[in-house]
């Protein structure tokens, strides 16, 4: 199978860009946004949707009103296990750099935010119709509720955020 360009190779299209979230990067340099996304992300993978622990991610997407986008990152993960044939990988929570997985997410939710803000430089990567689909209400969902992803590798503008990271235990 041979990869397909994320840019034009033609002189004059347009010039690759840096990958968004990069992996290893210290969580404490992204906004709360992210860092939720990512906390949310492990929770899931982790299989903590039964019982208890189920409660405690429910209450934390009620706390940042969200209460519909959990079913919706569920979804979401479980159908990118499917995209990339295996499951994500989950980190233990005190682990405080970002993984390749996660990155990816945080990467396809942001870009879908940025679609549906109608950005002109976003273009929806070539996904399955279930994926596409579920990607763009999760964005929506998290976007309505103010929880907006920056891609950047700066902390965000109002400063820092390095105690923001949720802990489960």
């Amino acid at each position: 199978m041979m990869k397909t360009l994320d840019f034009s190779p033609r002189p004059g299209g347009p010039k690759p860009q840096a990958a968004p979230y990069v992996p290893g990067t210290d969580l404490a340099t992204y906004g709360f946004s992210e860092q939720f996304v990512v906390w949310a992300t492990r929770a899931a993978q982790m299989g903590l949707d039964k019982g208890a622990a189920h409660f405690r991610l429910s209450s934390a997407f009620a706390a940042v009103d969200a209460p519909d986008a959990l079913p919706l990152l569920q979804q979401f993960l479980g159908l990118l296990e499917i995209e990339f044939g295996r499951p994500l990988a989950a980190p233990c929570f005190k682990w405080r750099a970002l993984m390749a997985d996660e990155a990816r997410v945080l990467s396809l939710i942001a870009l879908f935010q940025r679609c549906a803000t109608g950005d002109a430089t976003a273009s929806l990567p070539n996904l399955p119709m279930p994926l596409l689909q579920t990607g763009q209400r999760l964005a929506l969902t998290l976007s309505a509720t103010g929880l907006l992803l920056q891609p950047s590798n700066q902390a965000s503008k109002t400063g820092c955020w390095p105690d923001a990271m949720p802990v489960l235990h």
